[in-house]
């Protein structure tokens, strides 16, 4: 339920936002101001799907993880247990 109910808090917040861009970008009234928000626009809902999408394979959706992925457990702590120096 949390995480569902997170997802769609998260909708909600980037539907407001952009909302307010494009509110935004209608009063510019000027073609290179409109052309500069766009670029913008999509290098920012790009940067937002990116950080979706790592979202949803930290929260389970494996299918979508490309490649291999590191633990950060395994990298910080060996399963092996350290060798003992030969006396």
């Amino acid at each position: 339920f949390w995480k569902v109910a997170g997802g769609l808090l998260i909708l909600l917040v980037c539907a407001i936002n952009m909302y307010f861009v494009v509110a935004y970008v209608l009063a510019l009234n000027h073609l290179g101001l409109y052309v500069g928000a766009a670029l913008l626009s999509v290098i920012y809902l790009s940067f937002v799907a990116y950080l979706t999408w790592l979202c949803l394979i930290a929260l389970g959706a494996s299918f979508l993880a490309c490649g291999s992925s590191v633990s950060v457990t395994r990298t910080l702590l060996p399963e092996q247990p350290p060798a003992h120096p030969p006396k």
